[in-house]
């Protein structure tokens, strides 16, 4: 009787181990994906920011009769 009950918490014991390591994986997984996610997030806001900046230095370094110069030549009443 004592040996079959060793083997029957034996293999209790070897099921409970597969799924705890089945669980540990699916949640590094997880951690692994959402941290990648992030990082791309975090690429594209700084991307956006330095597109911005780009724009905003070309903007400021235009001046007022640079403007509308470039309004007259690019739109006129006829249109």
């Amino acid at each position: 009787m004592g040996d079959i009950m060793y083997k029957f918490y034996f293999v209790c014991m070897l099921g409970c181990c597969v799924i705890g390591a089945f669980y540990c994986g699916g949640k590094i997984a997880d951690a692994k994906c959402h941290a990648q996610f992030v990082m791309e997030l975090k690429k594209q806001t700084e991307q956006s920011l330095i597109n911005n900046r780009n724009l905003n230095e070309k903007v400021y370094k235009t001046g007022v009769a640079d403007i509308r110069r470039i309004l007259q030549s690019e739109y006129t009443i006829s249109e």
